[in-house]
């Protein structure tokens, strides 16, 4: 069996400090739990002091593996909006 490596682009609600940022990226750690290994977590600069959070993740190639780790994400304190920007097999 493969794994997918997948770019999660999570959106806060707005424009929040570094500290909320830091916030979010440690809320990521936490909800990326085994068997998902967590790659890495970047701040992206969007527009007008908007930031999003870029997330790679590796999950087994199974039927719906990346759906509890969209999930969990989703329901981080101050995150809007979580998208799967790309997908690949390794």
């Amino acid at each position: 069996m493969g794994e997918v490596i997948a770019l999660i682009r999570l959106m806060p609600d707005g424009v929040v400090s570094d500290e909320d940022m830091d916030s979010i990226s440690v809320e990521v750690k936490k909800a990326v739990q085994k068997p998902a290994r967590l790659g890495r977590v970047e701040i992206k600069e969007i527009a007008f002091g908007l930031r999003g959070l870029d997330v790679t993740v590796a999950v087994p190639d199974v039927e719906g593996g990346l759906d509890p780790i969209v999930e969990k994400l989703g329901k981080i304190k101050k995150v809007d909006n979580v998208e799967v920007v790309d997908v690949g097999r390794i």
